[in-house]
């Protein structure tokens, strides 16, 4: 009888502790995410004061090569050497008497170029943490019907990816694919010119020139023959 109470106790302790450390988990998760310096050179800062839509801090600040990123009113600050807590403070410290509420969210941003076959090609900044997914259905999806499969993703006019349907398919994130500012990711497009586009508007002036030749030939050889017989 002592015995099992030993062990009811014993399984009744072990279970608080298992809703006491998963609880704390998260935590930690968050405290470590906060330790880190997140901003590099050439990324961006997406900085949001939401429910105020209206603050001029609403939007994507670059960072240049040097680390550094301009901000209104105060210019160019070095933001490479800040966690994200650190830009959250700074930011409500030196804009307070900007700021409606005391709300300032930030987070990190890569630079991203979506060329060729999409529905909205262009430049865009988008979060590290995003999937190769979210970044199709910002351009609006391929225009080719095979698009998603003849995706290249290049970096320095070299492919960083043999195949990168894959990742499309189980919406890996950008920073698990190991994606950095200033990568590209290509499709064809449906109107791009093709070798037989260039052989097809080539060949009626090749069969032309075929054409005259022949028929110049054929001249020559008759006043050859009319000159033989005369």
């Amino acid at each position: 009888m002592l015995k099992n109470r030993r062990d009811i106790s014993m399984t009744i302790r072990n279970f608080i502790l298992l809703i006491l450390l998963s609880g704390l988990m998260p935590l930690w998760a968050f405290q470590s995410q906060g330790t880190d310096k997140p901003f590099h050179p050439g990324d961006g800062i997406y900085v949001n004061t939401f429910p105020d839509s209206n603050s001029f801090l609403n939007q994507v600040f670059p960072i240049d090569d040097r680390g550094y990123a301009e901000f209104p009113i105060v210019g160019k600050v070095k933001v490479t050497d800040m966690t994200t807590a650190d830009m959250v403070n700074y930011l409500k410290k030196t804009f307070k008497i900007y700021l409606k509420y005391p709300n300032v969210y930030v987070k990190p941003m890569v630079r991203i170029s979506l060329l060729g076959g999409f529905a909205k090609p262009g430049l865009y900044y988008v979060d590290i943490n995003s999937s190769l997914w979210d970044v199709v259905y910002l351009a609006g999806g391929t225009l080719k019907e095979d698009g998603i499969y003849e995706m290249k993703w290049e970096r320095r006019h070299e492919e960083a990816a043999d195949d990168v349907t894959p990742f499309f398919e189980k919406g890996t994130s950008l920073r698990t694919m190991g994606f950095k500012s200033g990568d590209q990711i290509w499709t064809p497009s449906p109107d791009a010119r093709t070798v037989w586009d260039t052989m097809r508007d080539i060949l009626p002036l090749v069969t032309l020139s075929v054409t005259i030749w022949n028929l110049y030939n054929t001249y020559q050889r008759d006043q050859i023959l009319l000159r033989t017989v005369r």
